[in-house]
């Protein structure tokens, strides 16, 4: 990709999520207010929309997520999951109204990234993603390991 279509997509990624992110923290606001747990539960799905379109670029530019997008998008969810479980345990009230449509909507988030990446990569592919141990290994990662009794 060229440093022109590189910029392109990152406008319109920003362009998707910045539009998309408004309107669900204005939805989660007005969820975790007045409204009830059906727009919190519509901000989940706002998000979930972004994520797809975020998805569509990438195949329009024949492209993934890159590592700081993935970066990101991890230390949001972390932030998020972690802002609402405190917020549960210290905002009166706010655990019994909101705890089911946030647990459904974060599960709803984690299932929709696993199924993408399990659909783009493959099963092994996303395992060896995340088996990070392997590349730590005393024999150089890549060969089997040898046998207690086996002598070289």
């Amino acid at each position: 990709m060229t440093k022109t279509q590189a910029l392109d997509r990152h406008a319109l990624v920003m362009a998707i999520w910045l539009a998309f992110v408004f309107v669900a923290v204005v939805l989660f606001h007005y969820g975790s207010g007045a409204g009830g747990w059906i727009y919190t539960l519509a901000a989940f799905g706002v998000i979930l929309v972004a994520f797809i379109g975020h998805v569509i670029v990438n195949a329009v530019y024949e492209t993934t997520f890159t590592s700081r997008e993935l970066g990101l998008g991890l230390i949001f969810y972390a932030g998020s999951v972690m802002a609402c479980g405190l917020a549960a345990l210290f905002v009166p009230g706010f655990g019994l109204r909101n705890v089911l449509p946030l647990s459904l909507g974060f599960g709803a988030i984690f299932v929709g990234v696993i199924f993408y990446m399990i659909t783009h990569f493959g099963v092994r592919r996303v395992f060896e993603g995340f088996d990070v141990i392997r590349d730590f290994r005393a024999d150089g990662g890549g060969a089997p390991q040898a046998r207690r009794g086996d002598r070289r």
